[in-house]
C-alpha cells in the first residue's frame, strides 16, 4: 500500500507539472507577454518586449503605448526613443490626422542619438523622417551617418538615391542605386528608380532595368505600367499591347491601362476596338474624363456624331475646365451637322 501511495503521489505530482506546463503553452505569445507587464508594471524589459512584439505585427498605436511607458519609467534610454520614433513615423504615413507625430518621431530620434550616437538605424531612420519634410541634403547628411557605421544596408542606399534623385543629382543618385543592387540584387526599388531616370531620358536602358525588376516580380504593377508605357512613347505599339495586356492579368481594372490600349488602337486606326478600351476604362473609373472625350473622337471618327456629343458633354461635366473636350464639342456644333 505504501509503494502504491507514493506512485499515486509522484504521478499526480507530474501531472500537475505537465498541465502547468500544457496551460502555458496553450496561451498566446501576446498574454505571457502582457502577463509579465502586469506582472512588473515598473519594470521597462516587459513593456519593451511587448512593444517589439506589436511592432513587428506592425501594430504601431499598440507599440507606442507601452514605448510611452517605458519612457515615463527611463526617458534617457536609447532604445525605446527610437523605437518610439519609428512607432510615431509609421503612424504618420497612414493616418494625415495625427499631424504631431512627425515632430514626435524627430523629438524621439534625436533622443535616442544623443545617448547612443553608434545606432545606425536611428541615423537611418532619422534620414526618412527628414525625407517625409523634403530635407534631402539633411537626409544625406543622416544616411551617410548611417552607412559609415554599418555599410552593407540596401535600403538606406536606396533612399540616399531617392535623395539626390530629388536634388536632381541624377548620377550621384544612380550610384547609390546600384550600390542598394550590388548589396541586395533581390531588391526590386533601386531597378525601378534607376529604369525611372533613364525613362526621363528616353534610354534605352530604361527596358533594360525595367525587365530586370520583372525577374524579381512578374506581376509589379508599376513596372509593367512603366515598361508599357515606354515602348508606347517609342511606337513599339506591339510591345506595348503585350506588357499593358500581362498588366491586366494582375489588375483587370486598371483605367489608365485599358485607356492607354484604347490610345495606341486610336493611332492604329482601330476606332470600333478603342470605343471597347475607352469604355473599360470609364468602367473602371467612372470620372475618367479623358476617356470620356478619347471616346468620343472614335464615335465622331466612326459617323457616330450624337454619341460623340454625349461622351464630350460628360467629360466637360466632370471637368469643366477640359479644354479639349470643350474645343471638340464647340467644333461639332459649328460644323451644323444635325443628328438625333
Amino acid at each position: 500500500m505504501r509503494i502504491i501511495f507514493i506512485s499515486l503521489i509522484f504521478f499526480t505530482f507530474f501531472s500537475c507539472i505537465n498541465n502547468n506546463q500544457d496551460h502555458k503553452r496553450s496561451k498566446s505569445k501576446i498574454t505571457i507577454l502582457s502577463e509579465s507587464v502586469n506582472d512588473n508594471p515598473n519594470d521597462i524589459i516587459p513593456l519593451l518586449n511587448r512593444a517589439k512584439y506589436n511592432l513587428d505585427k506592425n501594430k504601431y498605436e499598440s507599440a507606442l503605448f507601452d514605448l510611452k511607458q517605458c519612457i515615463k519609467l527611463d526617458s534617457l534610454n536609447s532604445e525605446c526613443n527610437y523605437l518610439a520614433a519609428l512607432s510615431y513615423f509609421e503612424i504618420s504615413k497612414y493616418d494625415k490626422t495625427k499631424t504631431d507625430y512627425g515632430k514626435y518621431a524627430l523629438e524621439c530620434i534625436k533622443k535616442s542619438l544623443k545617448n547612443n550616437s553608434e545606432n545606425y538605424l536611428a541615423f537611418g531612420l532619422f534620414g526618412e523622417i527628414n525625407i517625409a519634410y523634403a530635407r534631402y541634403q539633411e537626409a544625406i547628411d543622416m544616411f551617410n551617418k548611417s552607412l559609415s557605421i554599418e555599410y552593407n544596408q540596401d535600403k538606406i542606399h536606396h533612399l540616399m538615391g531617392y535623395s539626390f534623385k530629388k536634388l536632381g543629382q541624377f548620377e550621384i543618385s544612380m550610384n547609390c542605386f546600384q550600390n542598394s543592387i550590388n548589396i541586395n540584387p533581390d531588391f526590386i526599388e533601386p531597378y525601378i528608380e534607376i529604369a525611372l531616370i533613364y525613362q526621363a531620358k528616353n534610354d534605352t536602358l530604361t527596358k533594360t532595368f525595367y525587365r530586370n525588376a520583372l525577374k524579381i516580380d512578374s506581376s509589379n504593377i508599376i513596372v509593367l505600367y512603366n515598361l508599357g508605357l515606354y515602348y508606347q512613347n517609342n511606337l513599339f505599339y506591339n510591345e506595348a499591347l503585350s506588357t499593358y495586356n500581362d498588366l491586366l492579368s494582375y489588375d483587370s481594372f486598371n483605367a489608365n491601362t485599358h485607356y492607354n490600349i484604347g490610345f495606341i488602337h486610336m493611332e492604329l486606326d482601330l476606332h470600333e476596338i478603342a470605343v471597347n478600351n475607352f469604355a473599360d476604362a470609364i468602367y473602371s473609373n467612372s470620372a475618367f474624363y479623358e476617356a470620356y472625350y478619347a471616346r468620343g473622337i472614335c464615335f465622331e471618327t466612326l459617323g457616330n456624331i450624337a454619341q460623340a456629343e454625349v461622351d464630350y458633354k460628360r467629360s466637360i461635366e466632370i471637368n469643366p475646365d477640359y479644354l479639349y473636350a470643350k474645343d471638340a464639342l464647340k467644333n461639332l456644333n459649328n460644323n451644323n451637322i444635325k443628328y438625333k
